[in-house]
């Protein structure tokens, strides 16, 4: 179980009022051993660092975050440990992946590093772990760069797989791609969490795509999770006014009829 305990993050900022800017407002929050969690809200409302703060890759400012009783940051920074333990699909994985490493090097590193596999072991996983993330057999030996966007992400996914971790975050998995593509990812996802069991954070601004993935989803703004509901497919349980924009930004719940009259109005004049 990952464990937030008055968790915060600030950073120093000339700019900013008293010269900090808060990134994530203090927040206790527990994510279960196994579940599907979405963090959801627009750009700057904090859930990137968030997701940073429980993956080991930013220290929190305040409070501190644990996984199974143990801190993950003490005097030192997030130990080796915990990055077997927990890990992150970047946003970008073009940049994730070393463009000199071939496919094959890039998913052994882990195993590698936390097993210390012999080669023979590491071929054999990888190749398990390639055909668990739908990647042909042939890409062993091929560069990032002659992969597709889906698959260097789906290479990503396998690399972080390697790790056995019991947590696995996915930060904007899906951004940029087109919608055939974003709507393949998610079910291969929840289908790996579903065979795997590792718990799953699902970082994204939109909230259609958490609905899909999550059964728990906390919802940001401007550095403050301003609501956490359990969902099982009845949008009635989201009740702060920006949870319901997101919806409605969505498609997934119609604007009040003033608000649409509103628009109307605004569509008119144009």
């Amino acid at each position: 179980m990952i464990e937030l305990k008055n968790a915060g993050c600030s950073f120093q900022d000339s700019l900013a009022p008293k010269g900090w800017f808060t990134a994530v407002s203090t927040l206790t929050a527990c994510f279960e051993n196994g579940g599907r969690y979405a963090i959801v809200g627009e750009s700057g409302s904090g859930k990137t660092t968030l997701a940073r703060m429980i993956a080991g890759l930013q220290r929190p400012s305040s409070g501190n975050i644990s996984v199974d009783g143990s801190p993950v940051y003490g005097r030192a920074k997030a130990g080796k440990g915990h990055f077997k333990k927990v890990q992150i699909i970047q946003q970008n994985s073009t940049s994730a992946l070393d463009p000199k490493l071939p496919v094959g090097r890039s998913i052994e590193e882990p195993l590698f590093c936390f097993f210390r596999m012999g080669k023979a072991q590491r071929r054999e996983r990888c190749r398990q772990l390639m055909k668990l993330c739908n990647l042909p057999e042939g890409y062993y030996t091929r560069l990032p760069s002659e992969l597709s966007g889906g698959e260097q992400k789906r290479v990503a996914i396998a690399r972080a797989l390697a790790a056995e971790p019991q947590c696995l975050i996915f930060d904007e998995a899906t951004n940029g791609f087109d919608l055939p593509l974003r709507k393949k990812l998610i079910n291969e996802i929840i289908d790996l969490q579903q065979q795997l069991g590792f718990t799953l954070l699902f970082i994204t601004h939109d909230m259609e795509l958490a609905v899909v993935v999550a059964d728990e989803i906390f919802v940001m703004k401007n550095s403050n999770l301003v609501e956490r509901t359990a969902f099982s497919g009845d949008y009635s349980v989201f009740h702060d006014p920006y949870s319901r924009m997101l919806l409605e930004a969505g498609g997934l719940i119609e604007a009040p009829a003033d608000r649409n009259h509103k628009m109307k109005e605004r569509i008119d004049v144009q």
